[in-house]
């Protein structure tokens, strides 16, 4: 006797907002909705939360730097706060110098 396991759809509250873009976004934003199969309300969603995962990264990485501030203070170079990378990023949010 096998069990079939089935989705449960969660509902989740949802609010109406209402944007003001140019009109060449709305163009933009209906051939991406269209390519991707997915709606524009999808599309927002999915931004929001990889902007938000981002961010919660970032996060991160500051309170490692500011964690770890005394132990870099001196072995942190000025050309490192200009360099184009995660590192030179994070030293310049921090405003650690």
């Amino acid at each position: 006797m096998g069990t079939t396991a089935t989705k449960v759809k969660r509902k989740t509250t949802r609010s109406k907002l209402t944007l003001s873009v140019s009109r060449r976004h709305v163009d933009l934003l209906r051939r991406l909705s269209k390519r991707e199969g997915k709606s524009i309300t999808e599309l927002v969603e999915e931004f929001a939360e990889s902007n938000a995962k981002a961010t919660a990264i970032t996060k991160e990485g500051d309170g490692w730097v500011k964690r770890n501030a005394g132990i870099l203070a001196k072995k942190v170079k000025p050309a490192d706060w200009k360099r184009d990378d995660r590192v030179g990023e994070l030293l310049r949010k921090s405003g650690l110098r």
